[in-house]
């Protein structure tokens, strides 16, 4: 008997030990494995969510714009301007040249070359900066921004052709369209002047005028980048073609 337990005790060499450690890394492994899958679907979550809130503020913008071309409040029916736009209202630098008055910021003429559509450049030397920040009232801006032409009420008693406010005081208007939630900025736009075309149609009255403008707006979403100013990580560009 003494023999067999000392043939017993030799044939011990931990087997189950490694077995156990064995089993815990894999486990380990594999809860690792998890965790990064879980972490990386609920960054596309977030990514997806911040595209989607980019879209919509997009496509308000685009309304906003065309709301601003077509000089109507679409609840009062209220005209935003005494008069529409004219085509001498309408530059091809956007009117950050203009010195006389920044009311005409971000009303454009389409770019002549093919290659470069405005909303991408103004000239051959200056790309079109989305990014743009007025430090004071008189600064140019090659765009618009949401509710600053189209601020209910801010016209009941019009005196001039133009309606838009500048955007350091867009906040104090006590009518003006309530900022957007869920973005890192407003929506920003430009329109520019394609032209006016009547009726082709051979043979029929010559019908009225029609003018043509096309809106290009982004929309932002929530998060930012680390730069100093912050900027968005999501954009969406949207355009649409609005006869008048």
């Amino acid at each position: 008997m003494i023999n067999k337990r000392v043939l017993l005790k030799k044939h011990q060499t931990g087997s189950a030990l490694i077995i156990g450690l064995t089993i815990l890394l894999l486990m380990l492994i594999l809860g690792t494995a998890g965790m990064r899958t879980t972490i990386m679907e609920e960054r596309m979550a977030g990514n997806t969510r911040d595209y989607n809130n980019a879209f919509q503020a997009g496509e308000v913008g685009l309304i906003d714009g065309e709301q601003d071309v077509g000089n109507k409040d679409p609840v009062t029916n209220q005209k935003l301007r005494l008069a529409d736009y004219a085509k001498n209202d309408f530059a091809a630098d956007c009117n950050i040249g203009n010195t006389s008055t920044r009311l005409l910021d971000g009303l454009c003429l389409p770019s002549t070359t093919a290659d470069k559509p405005r909303w991408l450049y103004i000239n051959s030397n200056t790309k079109f900066n989305w990014n743009a920040v007025a430090n004071s009232a008189n600064d140019p801006l090659p765009y618009r921004i949401y509710g600053q032409c189209t601020t209910i009420g801010n016209t009941s008693s019009p005196s001039s052709t133009q309606s838009c406010v500048s955007p350091s005081s867009l906040s104090t208007k006590p009518n003006a369209p309530p900022p957007l939630p869920s973005v890192s900025r407003q929506p920003r736009y430009i329109v520019e002047y394609l032209g006016g075309l009547g009726s082709l149609v051979i043979g029929r009255n010559p019908t009225a005028l029609t003018n043509y403008y096309r809106t290009t707006t982004q929309g932002y979403g929530i998060a930012t980048t680390d730069d100093t100013p912050p900027l968005p990580i999501a954009r969406v560009m949207l355009q649409s073609v609005y006869g008048k």
